[in-house]
């Protein structure tokens, strides 16, 4: 016997033997899934007692099983252990079967993993036996939150009272109140009620007699309900050990019983209504009710009509024969049926008749008649509720007049009228505004969407903004703004409206008007367009006069420089003894009278441009050549001052200006810093040009006698305001400066210390 145990075929035979004797499902399989031996039980489980498994694939035997499986499966042949407490397994047949499964590796002698055992339950009656209870759990918890029933018991020993969820629902009181019987009977609202309540259940607790009551509570909210409680007990030995029972809120059946109660009320004060009248009849077409209404209405008393006569009596033959063809029509259709009966239809119709009196008098009513069917869809009868409608009818053709009358209003006026509610975003619109807005098929569902649609980008904030402003303020001012219409149209229109709150403040409704002003604005536009160019040909008249001032103090002012600077260098050639340097300043006079030739010549030919505007005569410029024709022009003054300037243009150097000006602007601030030079000090000019935010800085600095900007800086630019006492001084240079600047739309400021100098800087 020792030699078997370590023998592999007879452990291999053991390990069979123990796996088909075993008392649960177990499966022995190799690496590669193929069955090795099989409990009888798992044969069982899985109904395969007719085949035999020996030998074939798991995956043949079970071609139901899926990818997943399959993945676990060889994960569990590396070595891991796959454990499942329930699963649903969906068997080839279409069956459920639930199982549980323990799935591992089992071991040859050297360790190496010889396949898989396989120890699975079938669990399927056990969990269908849950799943029924869930689904009974299910269906009493919806029942009683449909009906509002919860259930109760009392301790008899103890007196705890114990309550389902509900329960704390219908008394809203939160689950951690705790419930007693002098608390609940408190609640009662009826203290005769709330006594003999409290005798049945000292009854119930002491004698077992059953409970069956209903009454009202008052909440600890407040809220008034009406409550049936039932209470049984339970006995041990003919004595009480337990009480239960269960509660019900039937407060909605109250109510729905108030509410039938007045129905029926209402009901019959309509049919003792002598406003309406209303008449029945029985299966045979025989009147069986006749109200008062219907005797005031026809003139009939109901002794006349109940029983004997039937509704032909009141009504026209052709309008009756036309009812019956329009009935049988509508529920019978193309069909032929020889056994319909229309008066078995379902009939509830509502149209206009003419009812005769007993008099002879033809009257308008408007009537409703319905079939009252049995539950076999036979007629019982009928029922007809009419009313006179004789000055309805009169006040609608007077109303069918005026509103004839609107729409030609509106067509000739181009205004349509709409209503919008916002609520439910539903709107309606006038035939007119339809036209408004070239739309000339049949009508369509109107919401704010589809007028905003309509509505141009460039009007779409401020509409929107308007309508919010409305539903604030709840005042709806004038609004105009374009739409593109249903043909592609632009149009310009009016709108004005009436907003309707309820008592809360609310939006409810908004009526208006909306009017095609688009030609009334396209002929505002133009006046206004006209109104414009008057203005703009006025300014520009006023500016060409302005500009003709400027170009005679120009003339005078650019003239006197060149002038004097002659005058300068003549004095300087008398002066000098010395021939070299008197051929050498007699140069600098031809440079001096080229250059007031030219200038004489520029400002001759600008003479004819003058009457324009000063910026259309712009060109690319060159500060350093601005700059040098300035020095050559005041050539004399500098040599004769011995001036010092320093020109930098390297952040500018190239701008786009009026040459005339930037000239001007140059030799006059060049000129003045030369004129009013300080005695103490050696003349210094500095001249720079700059960038920042878009615009190009000028910067004309000296060290000469300065200005008191507190006494002086509010007239610094006037006309003729000389600061001091120079023979040249004439106060037109800074004037024409500042309005030379300001004409090309720059400013100029100056910021000043006396006897240290001055700066000003233009911003172009």
């Amino acid at each position: 016997m020792s030699q078997y145990p370590n023998n592999p075929e007879y452990l291999e035979k053991y390990h069979q033997i123990f796996i088909e004797q075993a008392p649960t499902a177990i499966a022995m399989l190799d690496k590669n899934m193929i069955y090795l031996a099989v409990s009888k039980c798992w044969l069982k489980d899985y109904k395969l007692e007719e085949q035999n498994v020996i030998g074939q694939c798991h995956y043949d035997v079970f071609p139901e099983i899926g990818d997943d499986w399959k993945k676990d499966h060889q994960n569990c042949l590396k070595g891991e252990i796959n454990v499942c407490e329930e699963a649903p397994f969906k068997r080839a047949d279409g069956s459920l079967q639930w199982i549980y499964w323990d799935v591992r590796p089992w071991y040859n002698t050297e360790g190496e993993v010889g396949g898989l055992l396989m120890h699975t339950g079938d669990i399927t009656e056990q969990k269908e036996r849950e799943l029924e209870k869930k689904r009974f759990e299910t269906i009493v918890s919806d029942c009683s939150e449909i009906a509002r029933i919860g259930t109760w018991e009392i301790n008899t020993h103890t007196n705890q009272i114990l309550w389902s969820d509900m329960l704390y629902e219908i008394h809203d009181v939160s689950k951690d109140f705790n419930p007693s019987l002098e608390i609940l009977l408190e609640l009662i609202e009826e203290e005769q009620k709330r006594d003999f309540l409290e005798k049945c259940m000292l009854d119930l607790l002491e004698k077992g007699i059953e409970m069956n009551e209903e009454f009202k509570i008052r909440t600890p909210k407040g809220n008034l309900k009406f409550i049936k409680a039932i209470g049984k007990a339970e006995y041990v030995e003919g004595l009480v050990t337990k009480v239960f029972g269960i509660v019900q809120d039937i407060t909605a059946i109250k109510e729905s019983e108030r509410k039938l109660s007045k129905a029926n009320k209402e009901l019959e004060a309509i049919f003792n209504s002598k406003s309406i009248a209303v008449i029945t009849t029985d299966k045979d077409g025989v009147i069986n009710r006749f109200n008062s209404g219907a005797e005031k209405l026809l003139g009939y008393s109901a002794k006349e009509m109940i029983g004997l006569k039937k509704p032909n009596t009141y009504l026209l033959q052709d309008e009756l024969d036309k009812f019956r063809d329009e009935i049988t029509l509508k529920f019978k259709g193309n069909t032929l049926d020889n056994d319909f009966n229309y008066r078995n239809a379902d009939i509830n119709d509502t149209r206009q008749w003419q009812f005769k009196k007993k008099n002879g008098e033809k009257i308008p009513v408007l009537a409703t008649i319905t079939a009252i069917n049995n539950s076999n869809s036979e007629n019982e009868g009928f029922i007809s509720v009419a009313t006179n409608i004789t000055k309805i009818k009169s006040i609608k053709d007077e109303l069918r007049t005026k509103n004839d009358l609107l729409n030609l209003a509106e067509r000739i006026s181009l205004i349509g009228h709409w209503k919008w509610d916002p609520i439910n975003d539903i709107g309606s619109w006038s035939d007119n505004l339809y036209s408004i807005f070239d739309y000339d098929k049949e009508p369509i569902k109107i919401t704010f969407k589809l007028y905003f649609d309509m509505i141009l980008d460039e009007d779409k904030e401020m509409v929107l903004k308007h309508f919010e402003n409305a539903n604030e303020t709840k005042i709806f001012q004038k609004l105009t703004h374009r739409v593109k219409t249903f043909s592609g149209n632009i149009k310009t229109i009016d709108i004005l409206a009436k907003v309707f709150c309820n008592e809360k403040g609310e939006l409810l409704e908004m009526i208006g008007t909306c009017q095609d002003v688009t030609e009334a604005k396209e002929a505002e536009r133009k006046l206004i367009a006209a109104k414009e160019d008057l203005e703009i040909f006025t300014q520009k008249l006023s500016f060409q006069n302005q500009q003709l001032a400027d170009f005679t103090h120009i003339t005078s002012h650019n003239l006197r420089a060149p002038v004097a600077n002659l005058n300068s260098l003549l004095e300087i050639y008398e002066y000098i003894e010395d021939e070299e340097e008197k051929k050498e300043i007699f140069g600098k006079f031809s440079n001096v009278i080229d250059h007031l030739t030219t200038t004489l010549n520029t400002l001759v030919e600008a003479l004819k441009t003058k009457v324009g505007d000063a910026s259309e005569n712009l060109t690319e410029i060159d500060l350093n050549s601005v700059h040098t024709r300035t020095i050559q022009i005041l050539g004399g003054e500098i040599l004769k001052n011995n001036v010092n300037i320093k020109a930098d243009f390297s952040v500018v150097s190239n701008i786009i200006y009026n040459q005339i000006y930037i000239e001007s602007i140059f030799l006059n601030l060049i000129g003045n810093a030369i004129k009013y030079k300080s005695q103490d000090r050696v003349p210094e000019i500095s001249i720079t040009s700059d960038y920042a935010k878009g615009k190009t800085i000028l910067k004309f600095q000296d060290n000469g006698l300065g200005i008191d900007m507190k006494k002086h800086g509010h007239k610094l630019f006037g006309l003729n305001k000389v600061f001091h006492r120079h023979p040249d001084a004439k106060g037109v240079g800074l004037f024409l400066t500042k309005t030379q600047v300001e004409a090309m739309g720059g400013t100029i400021t100056a910021n000043s210390e006396v006897n240290v100098g001055t700066t000003f800087t233009i911003i172009l």
